[in-house]
């Protein structure tokens, strides 16, 4: 009886180099959530991918480089080069006149960014103590938190009084605090909350702390 012929899974290899890097990111973001950065090698994301392996690094780089690209696509919504600060979902809020809508604002923010980045930015820090290079893009992300978490801080109290004990910075740190997507994971996807409970959860939170009324 004759052997059953093996095949070989198709890799793609004339695909144009954008939408190469958008389906190695894709793949990477749903391993590194999964699995973790470090138990994910550049070989899992070519099968994922459903690419050569060289093509992974010539369309999207280095393992780190891909880390850093999921990362940013996961924060800002989308690969397209507007820092977040330019935004509109964040202009809206920060140019918000009602500091009370402006907060609710906020925490739609928030939720936003939880969804999307919550579990990547969980793999990130899980590997920050191993991997030096990823130590280094979780330093940078704490500090870009801690500068946009600023400017929320500073955008509130230039529309508003706020209660005695907070000035911009306690109010960064509790921006900052509350903010990372970690909160988010840690609330929806373990405690069972539902987004909306969540995003309701920060935005009276945050209303009640530095609002007069």
């Amino acid at each position: 009886m004759p052997e059953p012929v093996k095949t070989r899974r198709r890799y793609t290899s004339s695909i144009r180099r954008g939408e190469a890097q958008r389906s190695i990111l894709s793949a990477a973001s749903r391993l590194f959530a999964e699995r973790g950065y470090l138990a994910t090698s550049i070989d899992d994301i070519a099968r994922e991918a459903t690419v050569a392996r060289p093509t992974v690094f010539a369309a999207a780089g280095s393992k780190s480089a891909i880390l850093k690209e999921v990362v940013d696509i996961a924060l800002a919504g989308d690969d397209e080069l507007v820092p977040v600060r330019d935004r509109s979902w964040f202009r809206d809020m920060i140019d918000e006149p009602d500091p009370r809508r402006m907060l609710r604002l906020h925490a739609r923010n928030i939720r936003m960014i939880g969804e999307r980045a919550g579990d990547v930015y969980c793999a990130v820090e899980s590997a920050a103590a191993a991997d030096p290079g990823v130590a280094a893009l979780w330093e940078a992300l704490q500090r870009q938190r801690l500068a946009g978490s600023r400017m929320v801080a500073e955008a509130l109290v230039r529309k508003t009084a706020l209660r005695d004990t907070y000035d911009v910075d306690t109010v960064t740190d509790v921006l900052w605090s509350i903010g990372t997507p970690m909160v988010y994971r840690k609330t929806v996807r373990e405690r069972g909350w539902a987004p909306d409970r969540y995003e309701s959860w920060i935005a009276d939170s945050l209303c009640r702390l530095f609002l007069l009324d």
